[in-house]
């Protein structure tokens, strides 16, 4: 089970890194909007109910700015994060690990996985 994680973890680093890069592809959409809870995506996977909420706020934002995976969790979606300017998204995430924020980002989707660029991200009132 650890090996799956892991292995799952790379795979989706290396998703974020190279997803931007086909942006002017036109691989994304247009903006949207999503409202979500800002998630570390390791604790999410491994730990089930136990990785998301407030409870789990510390020890999301130290994972997030430890460079572990960042996404929104929208209903019963994660949307990978990175910024539009192919930066990861952890700087300006972390300290929001837990909360329900909006961010306005084109949205691209491939073999089920999703990521969002995101231009502007506030939280959520």
């Amino acid at each position: 089970m650890k090996g799956w994680v892991v292995g799952l973890v790379s795979l989706v680093l290396f998703g974020i890194s190279s997803a931007g890069a086909h942006e002017e592809h036109g691989a994304a959409s247009e903006e949207q909007t999503l409202t979500g809870e800002v998630v570390d995506v390791f604790c999410y996977l491994s730990h089930g109910e136990q990785g998301l909420g407030k409870g789990h706020a510390e020890c999301a934002r130290k994972c997030i700015k430890g460079g572990l995976p960042v996404a929104i969790k929208v209903g019963d979606q994660l949307y990978l994060a990175s910024m539009a300017d192919h930066t990861a998204a952890n700087a300006q995430l972390a300290d929001l690990a837990a909360e329900t924020v909006s961010v306005r980002g084109k949205v691209m989707e491939r073999d089920g996985q999703r990521l969002i660029t995101i231009s502007h991200v506030e939280k959520a009132p």
